[in-house]
């Protein structure tokens, strides 16, 4: 007569146990980087803000963004049961950005989703169901820190409509801050002294090696030129871009003027050694008129040196 009512206990386990299994509904997956990219920030600081919906940078205060590392939201994928409402809370708690050479802390407020007041429905259905939401927002960068790759965990917290289920997960953060490119005169661009002729010439003077010459009517009267001379300096390894105001000025004299067509030793384009250093020289070509009058000529350059 026992029988029965072992089998009816049994019955009842299995019953109370897929009870169980129904409940524990909600669950968070492994989110990808936030990726705030590569920077350079001014001295005094600045901030930058990734659209949660596109990953696109969308505001940038005192931040060049080089475009070298491509900007992204972090993605989550949700798990809870069909139909119901979830919140997202990025205010869980204030926490650090790190690297080799540095750090800075980070308040949590300036992050969001993609969803108006951060809450969103999952798909209706029956069972379990899924959604990928998306976490952008705006990353302060304080005055003077150092160059270096930074990371760190944005704590978030998820919750459903049902108030019992909730999940919590730390989104990886990245941002690559590298130095300013600073550029400094190390020398004046200097043709040399020559003496024209009766018909018009040219003096050359090469921007690499510093090798002159002359053509036509001119001859030299001392072989005493150099090519003007910058120090550049910047993120190691990094290419940079090369930019002069005009391809040719005007050299002013006492009573006349000649025009120098320029050339760069690095061409429009260069990359830092492995110490962030570079060295620019800037050679031409001088048009010299045919009895051009005596005198000192002068004239101004414009060099403009830049992240891609």
């Amino acid at each position: 007569m026992s029988f029965p009512r072992n089998r009816w206990n049994w019955v009842l386990v299995l019953t109370v146990m897929g009870m169980g299994l129904r409940l524990g509904a909600q669950t968070l997956g492994t989110p990808t980087t936030l990726e705030f990219g590569e920077v350079v920030v001014d001295p005094s600081g600045g901030s930058l803000t990734i659209d949660p919906a596109t990953g696109a940078l969308t505001s940038a205060v005192g931040v060049y963004s080089t475009g070298t590392l491509a900007t992204a939201s972090s993605a989550i994928l949700a798990t809870d049961r069909a139909g119901r409402t979830a919140t997202v809370y990025t205010t869980v708690g204030s926490f650090t950005m790190t690297s080799t050479s540095g750090s800075f802390s980070v308040s949590p407020g300036p992050f969001s989703t993609e969803y108006p007041g951060d809450t969103f429905t999952f798909p209706a259905g029956t069972g379990n169901t899924t959604l990928t939401f998306h976490v952008g927002g705006t990353l302060s960068i304080p005055s003077g820190q150092p160059a270096g790759d930074y990371n760190g965990a944005l704590p978030i917290l998820i919750q459903d409509n049902k108030g019992a289920n909730s999940s919590a997960v730390n989104i990886p953060i990245h941002i690559r801050l590298i130095a300013p490119i600073a550029l400094s005169k190390n020398q004046d661009l200097d043709m040399g002294t020559v003496i024209p002729g009766g018909s018009a010439g040219t003096v050359t003077l090469n921007a690499g090696t510093g090798t002159q010459g002359v053509t036509g009517g001119v001859l030299y009267a001392a072989t005493t030129g150099q090519p003007a001379q910058f120090a550049v300096t910047g993120a190691p390894s990094h290419s940079f871009s090369i930019t002069l105001g005009a391809p040719s000025i005007t050299l002013t004299g006492p009573s006349g003027s000649m025009n120098l067509s320029l050339t760069s030793s690095l061409g429009g384009s260069s990359t830092f050694s492995g110490a962030g250093t570079a060295t620019l020289n800037l050679g031409g070509t001088l048009n010299v008129g045919a009895n051009q009058a005596e005198g000192d000529y002068l004239g101004t350059i414009s060099v403009t040196v830049a992240y891609p």
